[in-house]
């Protein structure tokens, strides 16, 4: 029986120190780009997701305005004496950690409808943002306060 095995050289029989360390850098920084991208990739979500979250918090806030703080002015002859009161700082239910809050602005060339302005604010990575939405509120007051202002004048009348 013949042995077959050959005599290696020194130093052929495998990789060198400084090539594996050489490898090893190459992967880390590979790994760490792509680790950086991915934490960027998620704080971009969160803001999308904050952003997605304020416009469906406006109409509800919109809707809130309608049936909350629309009222007639206390020195109101008719139904077009209407004052919309400011909410602020008000929690939002279901969007935890937002807050709003609206004012209208009123245009003397359109009476029958207010600006409003909505301000909403959440905490991003510990600073404060605020979005600011501009919405148009007819200037009436709610179908629930018309209802029960007439039955109160009209007694006589039922529901049927």
């Amino acid at each position: 029986m013949a042995d077959h095995r050959r005599a290696v050289p020194a130093g052929a029989a495998g990789f060198t120190l400084a090539e594996m360390l050489a490898a090893l850098g190459i992967l880390l920084f590979g790994v760490t780009a792509l680790l950086g991208a991915l934490s960027s990739s998620v704080a971009q979500r969160r803001t999308t997701d904050a952003r997605l979250a304020t416009s469906a918090l406006c109409d509800l806030a919109v809707a809130r305005l309608q049936q909350e703080a629309v009222r007639r002015r206390a020195d109101g002859a008719t139904d077009l004496d209407l004052e919309l009161a400011p909410l602020e700082d008000q929690t939002a239910p279901g969007f935890p950690g937002m807050t709003w809050s609206a004012r209208a602005v009123v245009d003397d060339t359109r009476p029958d409808v207010w600006l409003i302005r909505l301000e909403i604010r959440w905490l991003e990575e510990g600073d404060e943002v605020t979005e600011e939405f501009l919405r148009v509120l007819p200037r009436q007051l709610p179908l629930r306060a018309r209802v029960l202002r007439f039955r109160d004048e009209n007694p006589g009348t039922s529901a049927r």
